[in-house]
């Protein structure tokens, strides 16, 4: 969906949870946006899963290149149920720099995708469709209520106001 619609709020939310914590001991979030370098988002995930274990990373970590990097986070979380999330994943290539990374190793682990590119998200579910959950602009009404939620506590605004957010909630937020 496009931006301001609250998906990385909506899925922080979601990862911040005291039961998907319990759920998902190993857990790393990564923000990827429109220029990245897969292989500091990598040393990125690594950093965020040992730093469960309150161990440091592997030695070196800081100079492997992309391929051992992918082999040390995958071999890490072989046998580990995990939550990872990519936020703001512009392009394909980002997906791909980390789908051979995270192992689908059985155990319920998930990966989180929050994107505008309808491209990236049927790339990041191409064998789980119906796993993608595009967010649709708040109706003028929603916007509405939400925008007398935030500022006023209650349903009565001035009406010249009625029309500002447009249907985005982060506006209303802001």
């Amino acid at each position: 969906g496009m931006g301001g619609l609250g998906k990385t709020t909506l899925v922080k939310k979601v990862y911040d949870d005291p039961d998907v914590k319990k759920q998902f001991k190993f857990r790393a979030w990564i923000t990827v946006s429109q220029s990245f370098k897969k292989e500091e988002l990598l040393k990125d995930i690594i950093r965020q899963l040992f730093r469960v274990h309150r161990k440091p990373g592997p030695k070196g970590v800081d100079s492997m290149d992309y391929d051992k990097l992918r082999t040390v986070i995958n071999k890490f979380l072989q046998q580990k149920k995990y939550l990872i999330v990519l936020d703001d994943v512009w392009h394909t290539s980002a997906w791909g720099a980390f789908q051979h990374a995270l192992p689908n190793n059985n155990c319920g682990s998930r990966i989180m995708v929050t994107t505008r590119n309808t491209e990236v998200a049927s790339t990041a579910c191409m064998d789980f469709p119906d796993r993608v959950f595009p967010l649709d602009p708040l109706s003028q009404e929603e916007s509405w209520i939400l925008f007398c939620k935030k500022i006023f506590q209650s349903n009565t605004c001035p009406p010249h106001l009625k029309n500002v957010s447009n249907g985005l909630p982060l506006a209303l937020k802001v």
